[in-house]
């Protein structure tokens, strides 16, 4: 009987390894990526790189800015393109956290930049929510949203 136990406990250890490989990869190594598309996204943002950011964002993107105020992803970067929203240096992440979710991915934190939208200032002090989704074998950003942080 416990030769049979043993046996049972092994093939049910071996379904599960089995099971989360074909699941894709492990959260950690999502995280990384996630992390790493947060780099790229800030670096393009900064850099009006809006090739890099057309390629990052799913065509139905929309961003909710810390002011309230939404964007398509066609505004977002006819703005950066035209020079109505730039970024004065390095935009600066902290405390992000990514939680993923089979084919989405939730990414959380605090941010700083300097910007100005229409000569006006805008950014500053922000927490954001960024979702992600795997879509035909790649991530891309489906929704950013941001929230001014309280002094």
């Amino acid at each position: 009987m416990a030769r049979v136990t043993s046996i049972l406990c092994a093939a049910a250890t071996a379904a599960a390894v089995v099971a989360s490989l074909a699941a894709g990869p492990a959260p950690n190594a999502v995280g990384v990526e996630i992390r790493a598309m947060e780099r790229q996204w800030n670096e393009a943002r900064a850099k009006a790189d809006v090739a890099m950011l057309d390629r990052m964002l799913a065509p139905d993107w929309t961003v909710t800015h810390g002011d309230g105020t939404m964007n398509t992803k066609a505004e977002y970067l006819a703005d950066l393109k035209s020079g109505a929203r730039t970024f004065s240096g390095a935009v600066k992440e902290d405390d992000v956290v990514v939680r993923v979710y089979g084919d989405t991915a939730v990414a959380s934190g605090t941010s700083d930049s300097a910007v100005t939208y229409n000569g006006k200032p805008s950014g500053g002090s922000l927490r954001f929510t960024r979702v992600y989704v795997k879509r035909d074998g790649r991530w891309v950003m489906i929704v950013s949203h941001a929230t001014r942080r309280q002094p």
